[in-house]
């Protein structure tokens, strides 16, 4: 049987990644109802690890939609627009409310294919803007995941088979939109000069200017040693590693990746040395069951991840509990990264330091979902 814990033989310190833009969260702190997300200590596990200090971003409040994606989804659907529309050779910067009303005027209808959190945020992009939004998702999604996109006022269209053909779909319903309306918002990029799925990529940016702050004002210390992060195409352990290999540490930290082992395309393709599809399975983690990795993260991933883990639907229950201990509430996405950690330090691969001072990052807020064990 295959190892849950990869070592990535050929990482190493990527000698090109993109830089800050500082316009990110400019943009972000202009919407409605934005705030810091909580980063908040977990000094038993920490105790019980050996650990220095670990600390989990929690993004189970982010502009209330209870998870992370919103940063990415609003980014790139004003970068989008803008392109579309001629604004982004503004001289000056161009407010929500101008968006808005130029995309009104042109009669744009957002798409996004999702199996939860990113097509709601898209939603909630296009209830701000006043346009219309057109959410594909696949069979397997929830209904309650369906009920609150459609609660941001967004259409559904249930498409019969994986998240991957649900991506493909949505793209070519994007692009029949009667007279070109049709603007897609994915983070899954199926080639490598998708602009908006590196758009995505750098909008959440604005979690780690916060995390880097509130780090510093809880330890006293410029230092993050290890940095644990949830994988479905990788938009966000692509962003996750960018952040660590620019700063201006001259250790960078350690980046780990955790995956449900029913849908593990990052550890798979780490593995095999290329971009490698599985045939993704149901998993309580629905937000990560996805069978293709993002063609524009693979060059950063590829070489600036130094491990790849893979957890239990029963881990991940276990860790959602443990995260409500502490007074995070968290989804099974969320809680991912915090089993992926406890799974890392059992075995030793990768010692992390009586010194370490470890993040984990909480993607998603508390949510209904099927018990591991329970028919």
């Amino acid at each position: 049987m295959p190892s849950r814990i990869f070592i990535n033989p050929i990482h190493k310190p990527l000698t090109s990644v993109p830089s800050r833009n500082p316009e990110v969260k400019v943009f972000h702190q202009s919407l409605p109802n934005y705030n810091t997300t909580p980063l908040v200590p977990l000094p038993g596990i920490a105790k019980e690890l050996g650990i220095a200090h670990l600390v989990v971003k929690d993004e189970s409040s982010r502009f209330g939609l209870s998870a992370f994606k919103i940063l990415g989804a609003s980014w790139a659907t004003k970068c989008s627009l803008e392109k579309r529309l001629g604004l982004d050779k503004s001289p000056f910067p161009v407010s929500l409310e101008q968006l808005a009303s130029a995309a009104q005027a042109a009669d744009f209808t957002l798409y996004a294919a999702t199996d939860g959190n990113h097509g709601r945020a898209v939603a909630r992009m296009a209830m701000y803007l006043g346009i219309k939004a057109r959410i594909f998702v696949p069979s397997m999604l929830d209904a309650e995941a369906k009920e609150k996109i459609t609660n941001e006022g967004a259409a559904v269209e249930v498409i019969d088979g994986t998240y991957d053909q649900t991506v493909v779909k949505t793209k070519l319903a994007a692009e029949q939109h009667p007279g070109s309306k049709g603007v897609l918002i994915s983070d899954t990029a199926l080639a490598v000069e998708d602009e908006t799925a590196r758009w995505i990529v750098e909008g959440y940016q604005t979690m780690f200017d916060e995390i880097e702050e509130q780090v510093l004002a809880l330890t006293g210390e410029n230092k993050i040693s290890h940095m644990v992060t949830p994988v479905g195409v990788g938009s966000l352990a692509q962003a996750v590693t960018t952040h660590c290999q620019r700063t201006s540490r001259a250790k960078k930290p350690v980046v780990v990746t955790v995956e449900p082992e029913t849908a593990a395309c990052l550890k798979t393709s780490l593995e095999a040395g290329q971009p490698t599809s599985v045939d993704a399975e149901y998993t309580i983690c629905t937000g990560m069951c996805c069978g293709t990795i993002s063609l524009i993260g693979w060059p950063i991933l590829s070489e600036g991840v130094s491990a790849a883990i893979t957890t239990k639907d029963m881990e991940v229950d276990r860790a959602v509990a443990e995260l409500g201990q502490y007074g995070v509430f968290a989804g099974p996405c969320g809680a991912a990264s915090l089993a992926g950690l406890r799974s890392l330090a059992g075995s030793g691969k990768i010692p992390l330091g009586s010194d370490a001072v470890v993040v984990v990052l909480c993607t998603e807020g508390q949510r209904g979902y099927l018990k591991p064990g329970v028919e």
